[in-house]
């Protein structure tokens, strides 16, 4: 089969995909192109009050007896720009570009996470010649925010017993299990003063940073523009206690790994001296402490415009930022039974302030439930100790993997008679929805594969279109097996 021929027909039905917006939470529109799409080729579509899709697709002849087959990816993308790009989610499509044998967009996150897969199913339906067992292409809303489409599918929605997710990125590889996970948010009330006289304001910004998936890329050690902005304004109020703060804001997604992150600081006029030079200073400090993961790393000041409220009061500035280097990031354990795989791990992922209060969003995930569930408990314990409130919701479980699986031996099969090689197995720290899934119907059997995709979640996203086509073929000649 042509692999390459392949790759550009999925390519230019991704485009298409690419053209209409698909943040999560705005879904109307690429919902309404998917059912027109499928309606306008004769298949039966079904969808749900969240927004879940299911087509049907009859068996090619010969397949009568083959179990149906489910097809599965979301909708939804995350929505990351880089700072000097105008881009609006909402209305513009994203605009892809090609560099060698990788696929980007242009200084946005590319949706290859997961509308790659969405494409990679319509490319076999497009195809009257395909051969496959009679198919169920569930295409899930609201994934990148706590698999919520998913965790609303309804017994009956689906026929079909056996699985195939299409939202890992590894070519070759074979995920079996994925941990579960579970958001906390923290808010802590603030009041508001005048800006004292004889004091100069300044914006203290991080950015340039790699960011990515926390779940695929938290092992990596990237920095974390919310820490280290919290640090920075730390090292501040230590130099300068006079140091008043304002506006605090840093990330966009519970699942992203923030690049950037900014602080109002109001200092006397006498003390900024000694803020530009701890600011340069602290930067070299972190680059070193980086060096060879952030090569890009800034710590920037700039001068501000005065805010609408005011600063926080002396007291209640000092105690968010207490509050906030108390917040953990990063692995907090390795799995003792499975060599290089994350167990437990915390993004600390959004800050945010209103007129009333600072908010922080983090998001905890874990192959043992019990494990994240204490982890996002003392999170409970650092707001109640600093005045605050914490509250955790858009909870999933793990996938549990099956040691005895029919279905991964099938695909191991093929794998070696396509491409003479051994299929990697594995765990993934990251989120999939087989976990929500399998406990709506349990007797479900199920594997994640796809192509390659690096730095998901991020504007350096990229696709690796070779592997594309690589995947298709297997995917195609795995239903085939099915006769």
């Amino acid at each position: 089969m042509n692999c390459q021929g392949l790759t550009e027909r999925i390519l230019e039905i991704f485009d298409e995909i690419n053209a209409v917006p698909r943040r999560s939470g705005d879904l109307e529109r690429i919902h309404g192109w998917l059912s027109d799409w499928a309606c306008s080729r004769g298949f039966d579509v079904e969808s749900d009050e969240s927004r879940n899709l299911v087509i049907r697709v009859p068996a090619s002849s010969g397949y009568g007896k083959a179990p149906i087959i489910v097809l599965q990816g979301h909708m939804d993308m995350v929505c990351e720009k880089r700072p000097d790009v105008k881009h609006d989610f909402h209305a513009d499509p994203v605009i892809s570009q090609r560099e060698g044998e990788w696929m980007r967009a242009r200084g946005t996150s590319l949706g290859a996470d997961n509308g790659i897969a969405l494409a990679m199913f319509f490319e076999l339906l497009s195809d009257p010649e395909a051969e496959h067992p009679e198919l169920e292409i569930l295409i899930t809303a609201d994934e990148e925010v706590g698999l919520a489409g998913a965790q609303k599918i309804r017994p009956g929605f689906l026929k079909g017993r056996v699985l195939l997710n299409l939202d890992s990125e590894d070519e070759g590889v074979f995920t079996i299990g994925c941990a579960g996970g579970m958001d906390t948010s923290i808010s802590f009330p603030v009041s508001h003063e005048p800006i004292p006289d004889g004091y100069a304001l300044r914006k203290l910004a991080v950015g340039g940073l790699e960011g990515g998936h926390s779940g695929a890329e938290i092992q990596e050690g990237r920095a974390n523009a919310n820490v280290l902005l919290v640090r920075a304004i730390d090292a501040v109020f230590n130099a300068a206690p006079e140091a008043r703060l304002g506006e605090l804001s840093g990330g966009s997604a519970r699942n992203a790994i923030p690049r950037e992150s900014r602080g109002l600081i109001a200092v006397p006029f006498s003390a900024l001296e000694k803020l530009e030079s701890l600011t340069t200073a602290l930067q070299e400090t972190l680059r070193t402490e980086y060096s060879g993961i952030e090569e890009n790393l800034q710590l920037t000041l700039e001068r501000a415009e005065p805010p609408s409220r005011g600063l926080f009061t002396p007291a209640d500035g000092r105690r968010i930022i207490d509050a906030f280097r108390l917040i953990p990031h990063g692995v907090k354990a390795m799995s003792a039974r499975i060599e290089d795989s994350v167990e437990l791990s915390t993004n600390f992922a959004v800050i945010q302030n209103d007129e009333n209060q600072v908010r922080a969003l983090t998001n905890t995930r874990s192959a043992v439930m019990s494990r994240g569930q204490d982890s996002s408990e003392t999170l409970f314990s650092l707001a109640r100790l600093c005045g605050g409130r914490a509250e955790s919701g858009g909870g999933y479980p793990p996938w549990e993997p099956r040691s005895e699986s029919e279905l991964l031996e099938r695909c191991r099969s093929v794998w070696r008679r396509l491409y003479e090689s051994e299929p990697k197995v594995e765990l993934t720290h990251g989120g999939l929805e087989c976990g929500v899934i399998g406990t709506i119907y349990p007797r479900m059997e199920m594997i994640s594969f796809g192509p390659t995709i690096r730095q998901p979640h991020s504007p350096d996203e990229r696709l690796h279109m070779p592997s594309v086509g690589r995947m298709q073929h297997f995917l195609r000649e795995l239903l085939k097996s099915y006769r």
